[in-house]
């Protein structure tokens, strides 16, 4: 995408086509049709036989669910555990403003709108915190794993095992589905509905073709940058395309075997033509319908052009679609249409994607090297090795290697979540190449004892790999610097235990709740609208605002360090927490008494902040209660 994700960038500045045709397309082979394994080649019987309630799952299925069961305990495991990063806090607090007002608008610069209504109904239900903030995204990559399941006409069991392996314990993969963005879930739905294509063409039913277009249309709802997979698709299939027609097998030339393909045809050119308009036509509609229903505008007031309106109303519709699309028009044409700084403090672009570039290897070197290399290896026995080369595993593969060396110019701010959109559709190919390797090491247990045991070897030292990356990198070091993973603007520390005093006593207290304080945290105007409190400067200190907001408390600011110090000391204000930078802390610390002071870092380096929490919050003086809204934001 052309520009950064600008939350991030503010913290750090300081952030399809048709189905492809049976012989050319992804889910065909790229050369003569290969062999169609049978039922028995992928799921060999059990010679023991089956017995108990899983007797009619096939056992690829059944070690799907293994692995779906076993991504889910690590996705669900610790979940709010980690400090909330500034991308999450801003999108948790429109959520749940839009619970609580019931105003919705699209916001490109938070990206798209799924994860506000889902979150809506999550903490409507369960509450807002930080676990049920991330719930939807783990739960949807804690599912992903059954997509393997999709190309079980194309993959043995073992491949299509070893993908939903990858999809589910590769520990980049894993860390983005324990995190509030919406990059995860653009690249799930697109792996999705590609694997629905394949199946279409495996069915010849058109069924498959209509959830494929839904799956498009709901990674279009999670983030703008759908429209890339499509160009991605695009280009895949030009190159199975060419594929095809170069190595036709025979003495035929490209031409001669494609003209013999459209003469077999058993149904006049028209009818296909027929097929199409009527199908496509039905595809735009429900594609037109969910991404409406996502985009369109939300108002509680009767009098307003909203969704629910024009449900009862349908005469409202034209404004409300033309109200939608001048939305959507205006957040594509800011992330595809703009120009920005070459960004990772580089002063040309070739400099910034080569900074960038490196960034992304670095955190598939760390957290995705088994994955990677995995792929590697099963594109190129997929490639070279095999006399018909399958279709689907080389769309996969060129899907992931371009995404690889491609979604680097889309960013001028450092971040790994890039390289999701790459793992995704590389675990495909990955799970090809462990199970070449499995398949290697179990024709040599009888054969060839070296080569069992260098195999073994390589196998435990996957599995031991991709289990300590998880361990260090996804759970006990999060929100650590040296971790590749996280981004700058993710706390360092957690600051939480300082305002837990609002989960007690917000509700009961009088006047604000939190005080912001300090010339950097503190606009010079109050913001007309958007994150409470208006006068505080969301560069500065997100996801502050995402807790306040969280704990049901208030805030308010003074910009004066002095002013704030004297007005504490009178009374005039009398709230719950007091956020400062750290560089305040002796000015404010006398005006304090009775509270507690404890410096956290807002980033994963630097930013200290000093946090001051009243010990006796059962004691605080009412005085603070004369004072009116945004009174305390106080200019120089």
């Amino acid at each position: 995408m052309s520009r950064s994700d600008s939350e991030s960038d503010a913290a750090g500045s300081g952030d399809a086509g048709e189905s492809p045709g049976p012989e050319t397309g992804a889910a065909g082979d790229s050369a003569d049709p290969a062999h169609e394994s049978t039922a028995s080649d992928r799921d060999p019987p059990d010679p023991g036989g089956s017995t108990g309630r899983f007797d009619g799952i096939d056992r690829t299925t059944q070690w799907v669910l293994a692995v779906v069961a076993g991504g889910l305990l690590a996705r669900l495991a610790l979940l709010g555990a980690r400090v909330a990063h500034y991308d999450e806090g801003r999108v948790a607090w429109w959520s749940s403003y839009f619970l609580e007002t019931g105003q919705f608008e699209y916001r490109y610069i938070i990206h798209g709108p799924l994860v506000q209504h889902v979150n809506k109904f999550l903490f409507d239900a369960l509450g807002a915190n930080d676990f049920t903030m991330r719930l939807f995204v783990a739960l949807v990559g804690a599912l992903l794993p059954l997509a393997a399941l999709l190309f079980r006409e194309h993959l043995d069991g073992d491949e299509v095992i070893g993908t939903a392996f990858f999809l589910a314990f590769s520990p980049l993969l894993l860390y983005y589905s324990r995190f509030f963005r919406s990059t995860l879930l653009a690249a799930a739905f697109a792996f999705v509905a590609f694997g629905l294509l394949v199946r279409a063409y495996d069915e010849r039913s058109v069924w498959y073709v209509y959830g494929a277009v839904v799956f498009v249309a709901l990674a279009f709802t999670a983030k703008e940058n759908a429209a890339v997979y499509l160009l991605v698709w695009l280009g895949a299939s030009a190159l199975l395309l060419d594929q095809a027609l170069f190595r036709t097998g025979d003495d035929r030339s490209g031409f001669e075997w494609a003209r013999e393909r459209l003469d077999a045809r058993t149904r006049p050119l028209g009818d296909y033509v027929a097929d199409f308009l009527w199908h496509g036509a039905i595809a735009v509609v429900l594609f037109l319908a969910v991404t409406l229903y996502f985009y369109a505008p939300r108002s509680p007031g009767t009098e307003a052009v909203g969704f629910w309106q024009a449900v009862t109303n349908p005469t409202l519709f034209p404004d409300l679609f033309g109200r939608t699309l001048d939305d959507v028009v205006e957040g594509y044409s800011y992330w595809f249409g703009g120009t920005t700084d070459a960004g990772c403090r580089k002063e040309n672009i070739i400099d910034a994607y080569l900074c960038f570039l490196g960034q992304e290897v670095h955190a598939m070197a760390q957290s995705a090297l088994a994955l990677t290399i995995m792929a590697v290896v099963g594109f190129l026995a997929e490639r070279w090795g095999r006399a018909r080369s399958r279709g689907v595993v080389l769309f996969c593969a060129y899907w992931g290697f371009v995404s690889v060396v491609g979604y680097p110019l889309g960013t001028d701010i450092a971040n790994a979540w890039i390289a999701v959109n790459a793992l995704v559709p590389l675990a495909l190919p990955a799970g090809v190449g462990i199970a070449l390797v499995a398949d290697r090491g179990r024709d040599a247990v009888h054969t060839n004892s070296v080569r069992f045991g260098i195999t073994a070897f390589a196998l435990v030292l996957i599995a031991g790999y991709m289990a300590g990356s998880a361990g260090w990198y996804v759970y006990m070091n999060d929100t650590s610097d040296d971790n590749e993973l996280v981004q700058y603007a993710q706390p360092a520390d957690d600051f939480r235990p300082s305002m837990e005093v609002l989960e007690d006593h917000a509700a009961d207290h009088q006047g604000p709740d939190v005080l912001f304080v300090g010339s950097s945290y503190v606009r010079n105007n109050p913001r007309d609208g958007g994150i409470e409190p208006r006068c505080s400067s969301i560069s500065e200190t997100l996801p502050l605002q995402w807790y306040v907001d969280a704990y049901g408390a208030t805030g308010d600011c003074i910009q004066d360090a002095e002013t704030a110090a004297q007005r504490l000391q009178d009374g005039d204000v009398d709230p719950l927490v007091v956020i400062a930078p750290n560089s305040l802390e002796n000015d404010l610390a006398p005006a304090l008494d009775g509270y507690d002071a404890d410096v956290y870092r807002l980033r994963s380096y630097g930013s200290e902040t000093v946090f001051f929490s009243d010990r006796t919050p059962d004691q605080s003086s009412g005085n603070a209660s004369a004072v009116e809204p945004r009174a305390l934001a106080v200019g120089n």
